[in-house]
């Protein structure tokens, strides 16, 4: 025990008194957060596809599409998901949709 405290370098416990840590009082810089970011890309898309239901099935298809590998057909940054990049391509007005009869998809599928 004592050769493996040795190795990583002084401790208050063996010495018998305790090591006080110094932490910084400055105000650490504002990180910008991916669920902020989310939701404002979300409110944006969603004066696109208002339909709620229906921009989570775009939204939720495009995804699968991104993570089996096709490309996406925005810009993307180094922190971007998948569901920004889906969100992104909505709002460019590169990803759109059809509204498709349930008689007609009958018809088609026979």
């Amino acid at each position: 025990m004592a050769a493996l405290l040795s190795q990583f370098g002084r401790t208050g416990l063996v010495e018998g008194t305790a090591e006080v840590l110094q932490f910084s009082t400055e105000t650490p810089r504002p990180v910008r957060s991916t669920r902020n970011m989310t939701t404002q890309l979300l409110q944006e898309a969603a004066h696109v596809i208002p339909n709620q239901q229906l921009l989570i099935n775009v939204v939720s298809k495009r995804v699968r599409q991104l993570g089996l590998g096709h490309r996406p057909m925005v810009e993307t940054g180094p922190r971007s998901t998948l569901t920004d990049i889906a969100l992104r391509e909505i709002i460019a007005g590169k990803l759109t949709f059809e509204l498709v009869d349930a008689a007609d998809e009958a018809i088609a599928e026979k």
